[in-house]
């Protein structure tokens, strides 16, 4: 004698495809969007509060290999500003980031310092040319800083970045000062 399906089972049956299908249809940046707060409005705390992490990819003008990355964890402040720190992934380095943020004339503006190096890595061409030729060393290390101002649409947290750097080689060799402008694009996956 064979047993018939459980009312529930008929109905999970009957309900899945429906389920799926509109699970299937939310878009993905409606996904995104509920993960990560708005920076619509500056925050409202009592107390310093995890406001969410982003990452960017950051192309400066000029740039022609893959661009930078950047990464960025934001505190609310009760002040109604934000603190952030986070890493900016150079092609050759990872350096540490920390600064501020707030809203200024619709735009989230973020300033940041963002300072490291590297020990003891062959160079790149750039090092490379800082260096007479024949007594290029075959490893180096450097350390460097660079200041950025970020302003980003608060909804979409797209935008433009303006960066002043500098970076010393051994040898007291200098790369910079150099200033750069670039486009930052909100990694929304």
């Amino acid at each position: 004698m064979s047993r018939s399906p459980t009312l529930t089972s008929r109905l999970a049956r009957r309900l899945l495809p429906s389920i799926l299908a509109a699970a299937l249809a939310v878009p993905a940046w409606a996904a995104w969007a509920d993960d990560h707060p708005s920076f619509a409005a500056p925050p409202a705390v009592a107390a310093p509060a995890w406001a969410g992490a982003y990452r960017w990819s950051l192309k400066m003008k000029g740039q022609t290999e893959p661009p930078f990355r950047l990464r960025l964890g934001f505190m609310a402040l009760p002040d109604g500003e934000w603190s952030t720190t986070g890493s900016l992934l150079l092609d050759d380095a990872e350096l540490g980031a920390h600064g501020s943020a707030r809203l200024r004339a619709g735009k989230l503006v973020i300033d940041l310092i963002v300072s490291g190096g590297v020990r003891d890595v062959p160079p790149d061409p750039a090092k490379r040319a800082l260096f007479p030729p024949g007594h290029v060393p075959e490893r180096i290390s450097s350390a460097g800083f660079a200041t950025m101002r970020i302003e980003l649409d608060p909804g979409r947290l797209d935008g433009i970045a303006s960066m002043y750097m500098t970076n010393v080689v051994d040898g007291n060799r200098v790369q910079g000062p150099f200033y750069m402008d670039g486009t930052l694009t909100l990694d929304r996956q």
